[in-house]
């Protein structure tokens, strides 16, 4: 793929590429205008790559499946790296991986979500000497709260390539265009399930939750918790006792729980406890093997497991705080004076 192409996909110039393909048509280009055609969520974008591949056909040139596998390398043992962030509070884990072609490195920097696949990404082309002082700083770097560290640039690459196969929305388009660079299959078991687990307590897995900095900001998303929010809702409008409204949002905390832990976000979250519990092994940080627990109870007892409960609770608190803000402004709102 010509360099230039790379600006005019992120600037969505596809007025270039229908002049390329009128002026000088090739099989690579009508490979790769293909590849975006299937990758582009929005209708006029493949709209205007379809005028292009009509363009392209009648110059003889047919779009040929895109070999996936290996990823072009310089001679020799070119740069290759991957490095992993762990889980904001929407799951987003951040993906980066880099590797070296005629002497320029391709960074690709993906947030992968365990549940919606790729929902943001970017990609870079910077010389040899820029890419090692970049691995330098992201090896050095301490984005605390989360934690991060580098990572096998083929387990980076695969969990790349699986949020691309989880990805339901449309991918955004510099994916599509590095989609011909990811493997066939991605990472079977997650590097983590093999580090020794814990002995740990009750308490010890619910403050996987809730007392562990990385998780700090972990909760359920808000379309997951809107039944509990409605409740809630009713709760404060029909209860005026402190002490009934306690029992009534501990009873709906209880009767709710399952129908919140779907199987999908049970996955997610484990996920979560195992990408941190294998960042802080790489770091030499304590605390993983308490984290793999958690993420042992959690898929075994779903809604019943200690973290599952820690979590819905922190996430009711923090929307009961938001009814209770909401309310104090509506009756400062409607005071006299």
């Amino acid at each position: 793929m010509r360099r230039e192409w790379t600006g005019w996909i992120k600037e969505r110039r596809w007025e270039e590429f229908e002049r390329l393909a009128k002026k000088d048509p090739t099989q690579d280009l009508a490979d790769t205008v293909a590849e975006m055609e299937r990758g582009f969520p929005d209708k006029p974008d493949r709209k205007a790559l379809r005028k292009v591949l009509f363009l392209l056909r009648q110059a003889g040139y047919e779009p040929q499946e895109i070999e996936t596998g290996d990823v072009p390398a310089a001679a020799g043992k070119p740069f290759e790296v991957g490095f992993l962030v762990s889980a904001d509070a929407a799951g987003d884990s951040v993906v980066t991986y880099g590797y070296e072609q005629k002497g320029r490195v391709r960074w690709l920097v993906a947030h992968v979500n365990g549940q919606h696949g790729v929902t943001r990404a970017r990609e870079e082309d910077v010389t040899l000497d820029e890419a090692l002082a970049q691995a330098e700083r992201s090896r050095a770097s301490d984005p605390a709260p989360f934690v991060a560290a580098e990572v096998p640039a083929e387990y980076a690459l695969g969990r790349i390539a699986q949020a691309v196969a989880r990805t339901r929305m449309g991918l955004p388009p510099v994916v599509a265009f590095w989609r011909a660079a990811l493997p066939k299959e991605w990472p079977g078991e997650h590097p983590a399930e093999a580090l020794p687990r814990d002995h740990a307590t009750e308490d010890d897995r619910r403050n996987a939750a809730i007392a562990t900095d990385a998780t700090l900001s972990w909760r359920l998303e808000l379309g997951v918790a809107t039944p509990v929010l409605e409740e809630l809702q009713r709760v404060y409008n029909e209860t005026r006792d402190e002490e009934a409204r306690r029992e009534a949002t501990e009873e709906l905390i209880a009767s709710t729980r399952e129908r919140i832990f779907t199987p999908e976000v049970v996955e997610e979250h484990a996920g979560r406890l195992l990408d941190l519990a294998y960042l802080l092994h790489l770091r030499g940080h304590p605390g993983g093997g308490i984290l793999l627990a958690a993420a042992d109870d959690l898929r075994e007892r779903g809604p019943e497991s200690d973290y599952a409960k820690a979590l819905l609770d922190k996430t009711v608190v923090l929307l009961v705080e938001t009814l209770r803000r909401s309310a104090d402004r509506a009756k400062a709102a409607n005071a006299p004076g």
